[in-house]
């Protein structure tokens, strides 16, 4: 994958991530509690899911640095 298509779906990711947690603080305070739960799940998940993936992207880093030499 190119640099400019992860810089795309970077952005994409951040965009959503800012949307659902605002959503979920928005659907909180008027009064929609399923809905901001749901939000704030589907921020949850996806939040998680780029920890995970940037955790094991740095150790394979880390690993492939270390035993190089």
């Amino acid at each position: 994958m190119d640099s400019k298509r992860k810089e795309i779906i970077t952005t994409w990711l951040i965009v959503v991530l800012v949307a659902t947690l605002v959503g979920s603080i928005v659907f909180m305070f008027l009064g929609y509690f399923k809905i901001g739960l749901a939000s704030g799940g589907i921020f949850m998940l996806i939040a998680t899911f780029l920890a995970e993936w940037t955790r094991d992207k740095s150790a394979v880093y880390l690993h492939r640095k270390e035993y190089k030499r």
